[in-house]
C-alpha cells in the first residue's frame, strides 16, 4: 500500500471513492520530492497535498479554509488517509505547500487534470483571459498578473492556466493551452482575442469544433458579419434559412433574455479571408437584453462557428452574461505565496 494510505474496513461505494482518489490523485502526485528535511515530519506528504487538492475542489480558498475542510471531512478523509496527529494546520499547510516546486506540483496537476478530462468526456471547454485582482501595484512599478485559463462550466473545474506577461501575449498563450488539453469531441469557445485562424486550424486538428467571438482585431470580418445580420434584420429574414433560440433566464431582480441566430456562410457572400478559417461553418448573432430594477440594456454580439447551424446548441456553448461560479482549481496553488 501506498505511503500515506490507511487501511479500513469500506463499504462498497466506499470503497469505489478510495479506488478513484487513489488511481488518480495518487497515481500523479506520489513522484513529488519530499521537501521537508531534518525535522519531524507529523503529517505525510500524500495526505496534506491530498486534502490540499480535495479542499480547492470543494472551493476552499486559502490554507484557513483547507484545514476547515480538512477538519470537516476528517471521519471520511480518515477511511484512505493516515491522519495519526489529525488534520495539518493551515501554517503546515502554507509551509509544505510553499517548499514544493511550482513547477513540479504544477505538472503533477496538469497531468491529473488530463487524465480526468479523457474519462469525463468533457463536452464545452471557454477560454478566456483575466487580470488578478488587487495585483497591479502603482507604487512599486509592479504590472497586473495576467493569466488565461481553460474552463469545464459543466463541471465547474479548471483544466488548465498559463501566466502571460501582459494581456497582449495571451494570444501566443493558447496554443500552449490547448496542447495541455485533449478537445477531441470538444466545442472550445474563445473570447475575441482568441479568434485567430491558427487557433481555429490547431482545434480543428486536435478533433474539435470552435465558437469564437468576432470584435475589433478582427475589423474586416467582424464588419462583414455585423452588417450582413443588420441587412437580414432590416429585410425581416426574407429568404433567408436561418435557426433561431431564444431563452430567459430570472434572478435577484434581473431578467436576462437572450436570442439566438444561426447562418449557414453558404449564403453569405465570401468572408474575409474565409478560406483561412478551418472547419468554418456558421456565423451567430446573439441579442441580450437585460432588465436590472428600472434598467434595460442591449448588446448584440457576433461569432464564427465550425458548429453545424443549430441556433439553441450555440445558445447552450457560448457564455451568456451570467456565469455560473468556478472552482478556481490551479490558481490556488500558483497563487500562493512561498514560506506562508
Amino acid at each position: 500500500m501506498a505511503k500515506g494510505f490507511g487501511a479500513r474496513v469500506l463499504t462498497p461505494q466506499q470503497e469505489k471513492e478510495v479506488k478513484i482518489i487513489k488511481r488518480s490523485i495518487l497515481k500523479h502526485f506520489q513522484c513529488l520530492k519530499e521537501p521537508r528535511t531534518g525535522r519531524r515530519q507529523d503529517h505525510n506528504l500524500t495526505a496534506i497535498v491530498t486534502i490540499g487538492i480535495l479542499a480547492v475542489l470543494s472551493g476552499a480558498d486559502g490554507f484557513v479554509a483547507i484545514e476547515a475542510y480538512g477538519k470537516a471531512k476528517r471521519e471520511w478523509l480518515e477511511m484512505f488517509l493516515e491522519l495519526p496527529k489529525g488534520i495539518p494546520s493551515h501554517d503546515t499547510f502554507g509551509r509544505v505547500f510553499g517548499m514544493l516546486e511550482t513547477e513540479e506540483l504544477e505538472k503533477s496537476f496538469l497531468s491529473w487534470i488530463s487524465s480526468l478530462t479523457e474519462k469525463m468526456d468533457i463536452e464545452l471547454i471557454q477560454i478566456d483571459g483575466k487580470t488578478k485582482r488587487g495585483s497591479y501595484d502603482r507604487e512599486k512599478g509592479l504590472n497586473a498578473l495576467h493569466s488565461i485559463s481553460a474552463w469545464s462550466s459543466e463541471r465547474g473545474l479548471m483544466l488548465a492556466q498559463k501566466k502571460v506577461d501582459s494581456k497582449s501575449n495571451e494570444i501566443k498563450a493558447v496554443p500552449l493551452l490547448l496542447k495541455l488539453l485533449n478537445i477531441k469531441g470538444a466545442v472550445v469557445t474563445l473570447d475575441a482575442m482568441g479568434t485567430q485562424t491558427e487557433i481555429a486550424k490547431q482545434i480543428k486538428q486536435g478533433e474539435g469544433d470552435y465558437v469564437l467571438a468576432l470584435k475589433g482585431n478582427q475589423g474586416k470580418l467582424n464588419k462583414q458579419v455585423r452588417d450582413w445580420f443588420k441587412q437580414a434584420v432590416a429585410q425581416n429574414w426574407q429568404g433567408i434559412e436561418y435557426s433561431y433560440h431564444e431563452k430567459t433566464e430570472k434572478g435577484h431582480y434581473r431578467l436576462e433574455t437572450r436570442q439566438v441566430w444561426t447562418v449557414s456562410i453558404n449564403q453569405l457572400s465570401a468572408l474575409h479571408r474565409q478560406n483561412q478559417w478551418v472547419g468554418l461553418a456558421t456565423v451567430v448573432m446573439v441579442k441580450s437584453k437585460t432588465q436590472f430594477g428600472h434598467k434595460t440594456t442591449e448588446t448584440f454580439r457576433y461569432y464564427i462557428s465550425s458548429l453545424p447551424t443549430d441556433a439553441e446548441r450555440h445558445s447552450h456553448v457560448i457564455p451568456g452574461r451570467t456565469h455560473l461560479k468556478m472552482i478556481q482549481i490551479q490558481e490556488h496553488y500558483r497563487g500562493m505565496d512561498k514560506g506562508k
